[in-house]
């Protein structure tokens, strides 16, 4: 438990230091809002789509994808009481909990008010405290919301077991932590990362990906196909030995080294992150 918590205030602490490059309610682009309360504050995106945006770790961003037939809850915040009211009231549609990656700021308490999650099963060394039925995603699985579909594609990087959810038809997607919302972490090694950045690079292009929701949406960051080529070649430059990094400032949990460039902090580990 020690380890989970350590995460998540390693997230609130490096996330932090991004929010003074802007002000985050200069451009937002977040559109109304239809429930708010002291845990959280939910805005539309489109008609069939809403985002919520906790207050304990840098707007901690969590998802609601509706299609004809039923919905999906892309991760659950740090704590919300009360969430599985929240979504029933904002869809009517029976909903889904899935997570992008397990770090408690994306699966805090409120997963417990689900009777069933769906996770990438290469994240369950982190032990989500979970009391309902974990089930587990498959890279490439097609989900069908009944007249809308969306894609899970692992993203690892940031943890063994990221995953992006891309709904093709309105060429968008979903992928938590995965690029790091201006401040990646990465918490396995530089070479899974690129092989991600790569992967995703050539899937935004093939599918025309306009850009994708990160996992903590201040409503100017969203992830451009033009920041994961910046994190591809940045990784690419470390690991050829191109490109020089620094101590970083603000991390724990061994993130020990940064660089900073394109608009972005890519924080890793000088003893494993190398690789």
């Amino acid at each position: 438990m020690k380890k989970t918590i350590s995460v998540c205030l390693l997230t609130a602490l490096s996330v932090a230091i991004c929010s003074a490059q802007s002000d985050v309610n200069s451009r937002d682009l977040r559109g109304d809002v239809v429930y708010q309360d002291d845990n959280v504050v939910f805005r539309r995106i489109d008609d069939h789509t809403w985002i919520g945006n906790g207050h304990l770790c840098y707007n901690e961003s969590l998802y609601i994808i509706e299609g004809e037939d039923r919905a999906l809850l892309i991760d659950a915040g740090q704590r919300i009481p009360g969430l599985a009211g929240i979504v029933a009231g904002i869809t009517s549609k029976p909903v889904t909990l899935m997570a992008t990656h397990v770090h408690p700021d994306h699966t805090g308490s409120a997963i417990n008010e689900f009777d069933e999650m769906y996770i990438n099963a290469a994240d369950m060394a982190q032990n989500p405290r979970y009391s309902g039925r974990m089930k587990y995603l498959s890279d490439g699985q097609v989900i069908n919301l009944g007249g809308r579909e969306i894609e899970v594609i692992f993203t690892p990087g940031h943890t063994p077991g990221s995953t992006t959810f891309f709904d093709k038809e309105h060429h968008y997607a979903f992928s938590g932590d995965a690029f790091g919302s201006t401040n990646l972490l990465v918490f396995t090694n530089l070479s899974t990362q690129y092989y991600t950045c790569c992967r995703i690079e050539k899937y935004m292009k093939d599918n025309d990906i306009k850009f994708m929701f990160p996992g903590h949406y201040s409503g100017d960051n969203l992830e451009s196909p033009k920041r994961v080529s910046d994190l591809k070649d940045m990784c690419r430059e470390i690991l050829d030995g191109k490109r020089s990094y620094k101590t970083g400032t603000g991390n724990s949990g061994g993130l020990d080294v940064q660089v900073q460039d394109f608009g972005v902090r890519l924080n890793f580990s000088s003893r494993t992150g190398v690789k």
